[in-house]
């Protein structure tokens, strides 16, 4: 698979070929084609070895036993996100791949839908003393924003730590909002879902 990974982020999808991870790899054609038929299913195992590799990053977070005020634990985890990100730079190599296979392969389309879903339950499960679906809407801020930041963060004009402190403001007023019948009708008329009273 890391094999398959380095083809994959040196020649795009087009050049991920089962001889190219076959020589990265040091093996022979037979054996990798011994384990994947084909290319839709070795691109099919990648992608999901890749989404294992980024779930288990996210799962290295632990919550330290202090700070125990919300906002400092928050700030942490945002901290933490951002700082892996910058640190994994075939991140957003890897991710445009996906997404543009994602476009014309339903396969990998329903494996990246899976990744993000789960990585928002991850997300509000950090979360779980907050409103759930406050919880889930600071998720949907957070989770789009990290994915961006994995491409733009060199080019940004404040420090990460800046960033970790607007991110940490933005998604605590999020969680900390109390859930009005005003703002729940105002939801379902951009989700169009019913209504929660």
């Amino acid at each position: 698979m890391d094999a398959a990974l380095s083809v994959l982020k040196v020649s795009g999808v087009e050049g991920l070929t089962m001889r190219g991870v076959a020589a990265t790899a040091g093996r022979s054609l037979n054996n990798i084609q011994h384990h994947f038929k084909n290319k839709q299913v070795l691109l099919n195992a990648l992608t999901e070895h890749y989404f294992d590799q980024c779930n288990d990053t996210l799962q290295q977070y632990s919550p330290g036993k202090l700070p125990t005020d919300p906002k400092q634990e928050l700030y942490n985890l945002i901290l933490f996100a951002l700082k892996q990100t910058e640190q994994i730079n075939d991140t957003c190599i890897v991710f445009r791949e996906l997404w543009a296979v994602s476009m014309r392969d339903r396969e990998v389309e329903d494996k990246l839908n899976q990744f993000y879903s789960a990585s928002v339950e991850k997300l509000c499960s950090f979360w779980e003393q907050y409103d759930e679906n406050n919880a889930a809407h600071a998720a949907s801020i957070l989770l789009p924003y990290i994915e961006g930041y994995s491409i733009q963060h060199k080019a940004l004009p404040i420090t990460t730590d800046e960033i970790a402190k607007m991110l940490t403001d933005t998604i605590y007023s999020v969680l900390t909002r109390e859930i009005t019948e005003e703002s729940s009708t105002i939801t379902s008329e951009v989700t169009g879902q019913a209504s929660v009273t």
